[in-house]
């Protein structure tokens, strides 16, 4: 007997969208890691967490004793610290849990888990900076940058030596997950190129199954085909295969219904890939309905513990940016004032997140009556309509700065594809394939496509393709570098105007 459940939709390749039916008995495997897999990974979990409370306490021993720092108010109790770290770690391994740092690691790149570490560290201090300044800053802000580092360095120290030792092992042919793929097109022959051209996945491919007995002895890849869907249960048994992939075309669908029904009779997990390759997808993955699994194509990525990370980082660098450029925004409010009639800030309608529309504010950098007498326009290079102030503050992109507001009620996020005014939507949504699939996420202040280049009068398909790029691979360490990217590209672009 076997059942269905829910895999992350990061967990292991293919499995964006792949359904799974594991056995409640399976295969005895070949090494204490795979027969182990989740042990293991408590395992890194609990270990976490003690390096995350230990960074802390290491963050207020450097502070107060080991570094020198001079400490006009004394040595503040260690039982405060030792409270908050108490609340900081689990806080922590929530937020690294939403990085999908404990996922399966044999298909993600260690660069990506030591970003995701670090961000996560970043993200926890920023949040500890946070309760700090609500606590009336009874924690030394000294701390919180040295746990930046004490954390980071022990967590990525640790995570890089694990997979590095995993990985040599698999190399070494120890710790693989053997597999049988079903199929032998371009589907599963994509599949298997994938498994078998990098050793650190740790998947060996036993053989490819096909439904027509003629293709017996064919070779797809590297792999050889070595039997039939009929015979599934003794290939499994055979080959000592504990994953059997079911990537068949979608005109194969009876086949795979024989496959399901025939692996019903042995110990092998399934996964099974659907053939989406003509099938845009935002972020597939599978979810459960009363027994029914059920594909989720268009979701979007940032939902669950991700929306909840994402809006905690919006809402902290939003109030923090207001509070520390409110001189700078009233000046510019001044200066706007003095340099023409009209009001220093407007706000125009946009639509944003799931279509709802949305009042966005900016600075004027055009005449108050701009748009009085026509239909509504893109502003492009030289526009006599703008103000002799508005040219700087588009150039710098200062006229942006209000939606910090916007960001800080929830209207906008910091990072996201930037919204449009509600006639440009219509039009655009007519014209251009896939145009409403933007709107699956939180409009953003900058976005992948800003910070390369696509702003203002610039060609809207190559915006659409980049800003869809952007929610298929959101994470939140793709938020800071966009962010980042923006403080050295997008301040100094000349595409806005």
């Amino acid at each position: 007997m076997a059942c269905c459940r829910r895999r992350s939709r990061r967990d292991g390749l293919y499995q964006e969208g792949a359904l799974v039916r594991e056995p409640i008995c399976g295969n005895l495997l070949p090494s204490m890691f795979a027969r182990n897999r989740q042990l293991f990974a408590t395992g890194v979990f609990l270990l976490d967490g003690v390096l995350i409370f230990a960074s802390w306490v290491a963050a207020y021993w450097l502070r107060f004793y080991a570094l020198g720092i001079p400490s006009p108010l004394g040595v503040p109790s260690i039982q405060l610290y030792l409270w908050f770290g108490a609340v900081l770690t689990p806080v922590s391994l929530l937020i690294l849990r939403s990085l999908h740092i404990y996922r399966s690691t044999r298909t993600a790149r260690l660069s990506q888990e030591l970003f995701s570490l670090t961000q996560g560290i970043v993200a926890v201090t920023a949040l500890a900076g946070l309760g700090s300044y609500l606590s009336r800053g009874e924690l030394s802000r000294s701390v919180l940058f040295l746990f930046a580092g004490t954390g980071s360095v022990a967590l990525c120290g640790t995570h890089a030596v694990g997979r590095t030792i995993l990985r040599a092992m698999r190399r070494n042919r120890r710790n693989l997950r053997h597999v049988l793929i079903v199929g032998t097109g371009d589907l599963a022959a994509d599949l298997e190129r994938k498994m078998a051209s990098e050793p650190d996945y740790g998947f060996a491919v036993e053989g490819m199954i096909a439904v027509d007995a003629a293709e017996i002895g064919q070779t797809i890849g590297s792999s050889r085909v070595i039997g039939t869907v009929t015979e599934l249960p003794e290939l499994v048994e055979r080959t000592g295969a504990e994953l059997v992939y079911l990537a068949l075309n979608r005109s194969e669908y009876e086949a795979e219904l024989e496959a399901l029904e025939r692996l019903n009779d042995s110990t092998a997990a399934v996964r099974l890939v659907p053939d989406l390759a003509r099938t845009f997808t935002l972020s597939a993955s599978v979810e459960d309905f009363e027994g029914t699994p059920i594909i989720l194509v268009t979701e979007s990525p940032g939902q669950g513990w991700n929306a909840v990370l994402k809006r905690a980082f919006d809402f902290t660098f939003s109030l923090i940016g207001l509070i520390l450029l409110s001189p700078l925004l009233l000046l510019l409010a001044l200066i706007v004032k003095a340099d023409s009639p009209g009001p220093a800030v407007y706000a125009q309608e946009r639509v944003g997140l799931n279509g709802r529309r949305f009042r966005m504010y900016k600075f004027r950098t055009m005449r108050a009556d701009a748009e009085g007498k026509g239909a509504a326009g893109w502003t492009r290079p030289g526009d006599p309509r703008r103000t002799r102030v508005g040219s700087m503050l588009r150039r710098l992109s200062f006229d942006e700065l209000p939606q910090l507001w916007n960001v800080l009620v929830g209207q906008m996020s910091l990072v996201g594809p930037r919204p449009e005014r509600p006639v440009f939507v219509q039009e655009f949504r007519a014209s251009i394939p896939r145009y409403m699939l933007r709107h699956h996420v939180k409009a953003g202040i900058t976005g992948w496509a800003q910070v390369n280049g696509l702003r203002g009068d610039t060609p809207l398909d190559r915006r659409i393709e980049y800003d869809l790029y952007y929610i298929q691979h959101w994470s939140m360490g793709f938020d800071v570098k966009i962010l980042f990217l923006t403080l050295l590209r997008v301040f100094r672009d000349q595409s806005a105007h």
